[in-house]
């Protein structure tokens, strides 16, 4: 039984990789695409004088989109932007301290959206709310990413959390085995 829930765990695991890499995909796409539409209205609206009326709003749910979409790949790789003025002066065993309490702290933020995230999002799909913008789009639309973004982030917080927990075991033991070396002599 024990080895049916490692297995599916590592299934799982494995899942929410493949999840991060996929969304990091689409939103390097989305980006270009978003550089093209731009370009787009730049030329109709410069040598035309065709301004759309769609491009700015469909550019900001592209950039909602890719940002979400791409944060947990970045967690993933520690690609986020850090301020490490006080945390380059700390000792090792406090950085990895400092980086368990940031991961499991970042874990509970996220549970915070994806709650108010999917409440939100099934209430827009209830009343069926559209936005009013040039082209009307479905709320639930533009909110149901938040939550998804967040669970894949929420996830990825949860596996670096734990890595840094098991990492700070390892050093006690290993501290451990060191000072215990130097009292039996």
């Amino acid at each position: 039984m024990n080895q049916k829930i490692r297995n599916l765990g590592i299934f799982f695991l494995r899942v929410h990789d493949r999840l991060c890499d996929g969304c990091y995909l689409a939103a390097a796409w989305m980006i270009l695409g978003m550089a093209l539409i731009m370009s787009y209205e730049v030329l109709v609206r410069y040598f035309f004088n065709r301004p759309t009326i769609w491009v700015a709003d469909f550019t900001d749910y592209i950039m909602l989109y890719s940002t979400l979409f791409v944060s947990a790949w970045l967690l993933k790789h520690d690609g986020h932007v850090r301020l490490t003025l006080v945390y380059e002066h700390l000792s090792p065993r406090s950085r990895q301290v400092s980086d368990m309490i940031n991961a499991f702290v970042g874990a509970i933020v996220c549970g915070f959206v994806i709650w108010y995230g999917v409440r939100d999002t099934w209430d827009a799909v209830g009343k069926s709310i559209v936005l009013p913008r040039p082209v009307p789009v479905p709320k639930y639309l533009v909110l149901g990413v938040i939550p998804f973004g967040c669970l894949l982030l929420f996830v990825q917080f949860l596996r670096n959390g734990f890595k840094f927990l098991r990492d700070l075991k390892i050093g006690s033991k290993n501290e451990e085995a060191g000072s215990n070396a130097f009292s039996n002599e």
